[in-house]
């Protein structure tokens, strides 16, 4: 049997190895061109090379089993992973619109666009395949974390092939002697380079802070689970049984209390029977919720 979060960790391993190279690429070229572009693209790579190494040590915690400071475990280290990620890649963003607008009021330097597509080119090429992989692989194991990485990777690609456009615009504008407008190119493509890069972790970063509050299931859902419980457990149909149903930090935690109002006591194998066969159709969802029990007589 595959230990899911063993192979988990070797991929975040080997897109933290092409993260790495990318960052060193970018940190290289950002020194021999003035592009905004590729000083936009070292800064990313630096950071998730930051973020990719507490990536790791995040995954490793979610094998730990609850404790007395962490009763639901340590799935909910997960969310503030992805928060912080996406609120740093939206900082990047936001520096490199600053500059790229006042590049454009000062004057933009000529663009080198033989160091540019090289750069470009060998960059597609990482991210297409570093894309591609981790999306399978984050399908395969259901996990939330490669799923982050996956959707990076293929944001870059994406932005890799509108670098090359406007790079291949760029230089055709220089080649049919319109090499002043040629300049504002770099600059003015950072800027909806940038806008577009945002979009994506806005909204994670908007569904991760819901994440980390306590908040109900909706009804839907609540109602399914409800149903699951008392067809598969009799005695919540004959006990007067309240179930409460909530998300906290993205862990899915139940708790069900039976009340003796026909004065037949439930002994605690009865209790404990009843709490494993639920926490049986949880694990069916995901193996990290949890389930409580209360019972009065």
């Amino acid at each position: 049997m595959v230990n899911t979060y063993l192979y988990e960790r070797k991929n975040l391993k080997l897109s933290l190895t092409f993260v790495v190279l990318l960052m060193i690429w970018g940190l290289v070229f950002n020194e021999l061109t003035n592009s905004n572009i590729v000083e936009l693209d070292a800064s990313s790579y630096v950071i998730s090379g930051i973020i990719g190494l507490v990536t790791i040590y995040v995954s490793r915690l979610q094998e730990r089993p609850g404790s007395e400071t962490h009763p639901l475990g340590y799935s909910g280290f997960i969310p503030i992973l992805n928060l912080i990620r996406n609120l740093m890649i939206i900082l990047i963003c936001i520096k490199a619109i600053g500059e790229s607008v006042g590049s454009i009021f000062s004057g933009p330097p000529a663009a080198e666009h033989g160091i540019l597509f090289l750069y470009s080119g060998v960059t597609l090429i990482l991210n297409s395949f570093c894309s591609i992989y981790l999306q399978r692989v984050s399908v395969k194991l259901n996990s939330s974390l490669l799923k982050t990485d996956a959707l990076e990777w293929r944001i870059d690609t994406i932005s890799n092939i509108s670098i090359i456009g406007a790079f291949a615009f760029s230089y055709a504008l220089q080649r049919n002697g319109y090499g002043l407008f040629s300049s504002y190119v770099d600059p003015v493509v950072c800027i909806f380079f940038s806008i577009y890069m945002c979009v994506n972790p806005v909204r994670l970063f908007v569904e991760n802070m819901q994440l980390l509050s306590v908040s109900s299931v909706d009804k839907k859902t609540q109602q399914q689970l409800i149903e699951q419980f008392i067809a598969a457990v009799p005695i919540f149909s004959l006990y007067a049984t309240h179930f409460t149903i909530v998300n906290v930090a993205g862990v899915l935690w139940v708790n069900f209390e039976i009340e003796d109002k026909i004065h037949q006591p439930l002994s605690i194998e009865t209790l404990i029977a009843a709490a494993d066969t639920c926490q049986g159709i949880m694990d069916q969802v995901a193996p990290k919720n949890k389930l409580s029990y209360h019972y009065s007589e």
